[in-house]
């Protein structure tokens, strides 16, 4: 199974900490594809989390998010929940220095709340469980992969899909930018 998977950190180490650990993760688990973007700030992070899937479908552009609390344009916690109120259904996991936004992190159905400096024991730890609930959170949405690669689900469900699709998902990117910045700027 693909796992498309964002990282937002703004600390390079960090950054290329967590990365390490992921492709340590995926030497040892063939079985998972992991598919990683890196981002070290917040405004582009949430334009490409809102972008569409592979599916063309509407499907959210990443499977999970590995996301700082502190970063220098805004706050991971505020990203979370503005993806949440918009419908995201996928994995959100936070690496933080500080537990302070710990209990807060539950208020955005967070899988995890994870404190710097982390251990590759916890990461995988974390990680084995993720893995073993994106095929519930993908059923639940509805872009369940298929077996076979490259294969799409009939959409014959939906008239006219790729019209309608396209004003829909502008509208919701306006609408991410405008809460994000209304959050940013006060």
């Amino acid at each position: 199974m693909t796992y498309r998977i964002a990282i937002l950190d703004d600390n390079a180490a960090d950054l290329q900490r967590t990365e390490e650990m992921l492709s340590t993760y995926s030497a040892a688990h063939p079985e998972h594809e992991l598919k990683t973007v890196c981002f070290t700030q917040t405004e582009p992070f949430m334009e490409s989390v809102c972008r569409t899937g592979h599916d063309g479908a509407g499907a959210w552009a990443f499977d999970i998010l590995l996301m700082d609390i502190y970063l220098p344009d805004g706050n991971g916690m505020n990203c979370a929940r503005t993806l949440r109120e918009n419908g995201y259904e996928g994995i959100i996991i936070f690496q933080s220095s500080s537990a302070e936004h710990a209990v807060e992190a539950y208020q955005v159905d967070a899988k995890q709340y994870l404190l710097k400096p982390i251990s590759p024991e916890r990461f995988f730890a974390v990680m084995d469980r993720a893995a073993e609930e994106l095929p519930k959170c993908r059923k639940k949405r509805g872009t369940q992969e298929t077996a076979e690669p490259g294969v799409q689900p009939a959409r014959d469900s939906v008239p006219d899909q790729a019209h309608t699709y396209g004003h829909s998902f502008r509208f919701l990117i306006d609408t991410l930018r405008i809460k994000w910045n209304s959050r940013k700027n006060g």
